[in-house]
């Protein structure tokens, strides 16, 4: 019988280097996390613009929502 971490070892790539990571959805993790950190902080910003507290509120609640969906994506393709 076979020992399942000899397995999992010789399941390896042959050169032992890690996969490449996709540029594309690198640059997407890191827009969204961006737009998800300053989306912490934006609501007293757009009241002082004008705006009441349930429009802000849901502006900022579409940009997190967007940012997460971007972030699942991205980490979903994160190797090629």
């Amino acid at each position: 019988m076979s020992d399942p971490v000899l397995l999992l070892v010789s399941a390896d790539d042959t050169n032992g280097m890690p996969p490449s990571l996709n540029r594309l959805a690198v640059a997407g993790f890191a827009l969204a996390v961006v737009v998800a950190v300053v989306g912490l902080f934006a609501l007293p910003t757009l009241r002082s613009m004008g705006l009441s507290f349930r429009a802000a509120f849901a502006i900022i609640g579409v940009a997190e929502l967007a940012a997460a969906f971007v972030t699942a994506l991205a980490v979903y393709h994160l190797y090629d």
